[in-house]
This record gives C-alpha cells, sequence and structure tokens, in this order.
C-alpha cells in the first residue's frame, strides 16, 4: 500500500480490542500516523462524545463519523459539522416492530442512548461508549428531531438470524453490525454518505484513503475508499470487499499495520502513487 491522506477506521471490532477499549498502544500508533501527516479519521456507530474521545485520548486532530454516519463532528473542538435525524415515521415504526419481535430497541441520540429498560446489551453498550450509560425511560417520549439511530440487540444471535428476513423485507436499511445487533439510520444516511462529506470538505482523493472495518455496516463505505482493509474477524460480507485482510482485533492488530506501515513509508507524505 502506498502513501495515503487519511486512514478511516471502524472502532468495535476492529480499532477497539476484546474489552471495547482502544488500547494506549493504538492510541500512540493513531498520534504517530498524524504526526507523519496521514489524518486518522473514526468511522462508527458509537455517538459522537465516545467518538471524539479516541481522538482526544490519541492526542491527535481529526473528524469523527458517528451514530453510523449520521452525525460527523471535528474530533479537536467537538463541534457538529453534519446531523441528521431519522424521519418521525420511520423511528416509530422501527420502535414498534422491534417490539413486536421480542428486540431491545436503543436509541441513538445526539449525544446520548436510551432504552426502555436495562438489559444485557445495556453494559456492552456503556462500555463500547467510554462508560456512557444508557438512559433509561419511556423511548416513546423522546423528540423524533433528536434520534439519529436505532439499534436492535438480541442475546441469541441465531434469533436474529432467523428474523433477519423479515427485519430487511420491512426495513431494508437495516444492517447487521455485530452477531447480537442490527442498526438503520435514516434512508440516505450512514457511514458511506459520511465519508464522501468529509472526503469532499477535506479535498480528498477517496483513492488515496485506506479504510479498516469488519461488520456488516462497512461494507458500503469500505468499498468507497481505495485500500479497503478488513480484520481477521470480520464478516465474510466485510472480507468479499476488501482488497486484504489482517490479524484479529482483540490482538491490536491496527496497531501492528500502522506500525509497519509507518516504518516502510518513513518518509511518505500526503499523496497518493499514480
Amino acid at each position: 500500500m502506498g502513501p495515503v491522506q487519511a486512514m478511516s477506521f471502524d472502532v468495535d471490532g476492529t480499532l477497539a480490542g476484546a474489552d471495547s477499549a482502544v488500547s494506549a498502544r493504538t492510541l500512540v500508533a493513531l498520534n504517530a500516523l498524524e504526526q507523519h501527516g496521514i489524518e486518522p479519521i473514526i468511522v462508527t456507530g458509537r455517538i459522537l462524545p465516545a467518538a471524539t474521545q479516541i481522538l482526544h485520548d490519541a492526542h491527535c486532530p481529526g473528524i469523527v463519523i458517528a451514530s453510523n454516519g449520521a452525525v460527523v463532528g471535528d474530533g479537536t473542538t467537538d463541534e457538529v459539522l453534519y446531523s441528521s435525524p431519522m424521519p418521525t415515521a420511520l423511528s416509530r415504526d422501527v420502535i414498534d416492530f422491534g417490539r413486536q419481535h421480542g428486540l431491545t430497541v436503543t436509541l441513538f441520540l445526539l449525544r446520548h442512548m436510551m432504552a426502555d429498560e436495562e438489559d444485557f446489551s445495556s453494559d456492552f453498550l456503556r462500555d463500547a461508549n467510554n462508560g456512557e450509560a444508557v438512559l433509561i425511560g419511556p423511548i416513546d417520549e423522546v423528540d423524533p428531531s433528536d434520534i439519529f439511530k436505532i439499534m436492535y440487540a438480541h442475546p441469541d444471535p441465531n434469533y436474529l438470524d432467523e428474523l433477519t428476513p423479515s427485519v430487511l423485507e420491512r426495513f431494508p436499511d437495516f444492517q447487521r453490525s455485530l452477531p447480537n445487533y442490527f442498526e438503520i439510520v435514516g434512508h440516505g444516511e450512514g457511514k458511506q454518505k459520511a465519508l464522501h462529506l468529509v472526503a469532499e470538505k477535506l479535498g480528498w482523493d477517496r483513492q488515496c484513503l485506506a479504510g479498516f472495518g469488519d461488520g456488516g455496516n462497512d461494507v458500503n463505505w469500505l468499498r468507497e475508499v481505495g485500500w479497503p482493509i478488513a480484520m481477521e474477524n470480520a464478516r465474510d460480507e466485510v472480507v468479499e470487499v476488501c482488497r486484504a485482510q489482517i490479524g484479529h482485533h482483540a490482538d491490536d492488530a491496527v496497531a501492528d499495520f500502522i506500525e509497519v506501515y509507518l516504518d516502510v513509508h518513513f518518509s511518505s507524505r500526503p499523496g497518493c502513487l499514480p
């Protein structure tokens, strides 16, 4: 892989380890990227504060794409650069369908998450969002203009496998991000669109970007970069669209890659090989 202008990273299952935390070694690697003129971009389903915290911890500037692309922020100032809430009718239908099928329904607001009750996914989402607890309360009372993403969860992935045809028939935009989770944003929104907006804003050629991911919600945006890279633990549909595959997220594989890349391209400058 030649010189690139930026590297884009999904977080859970990619940048973060098995404990949902981004390791100190990986944070150092992100900082080293920035020091070499390669901007790190966070591309995640996490809420905005949890996404920006990664760059704060790495002590480097950058752009964050949060809530599966429904929110874009400046990782230095925490300024919201773009946001697109789900249409009211869609969010209400998604909530009702999830309840009818015994699924945990979690709303992703701009800076918080909310569910009707605490269950197995509450701990995971808290750990995956830097300790930000899922607020428990009547989600029907949430202002629809504050809902950017909705997540379905179930403790049995096999149940979600069986339910997939019905979910996608009703809501084709749902994506299977992790074995126990489905996620949806407004139609036409997503990590792909957000990456387009970021590249256009910063004047980047998407063919000069690298991207790393593992989940179903990474497929579309990985197709848009010149160097899509799958994790060892990636879903099959991710591996199919990528040019390379690296190690497991639990083994700091992204840090491994960055360290070797910077060693090989020691004097690289932002740009793209012809």
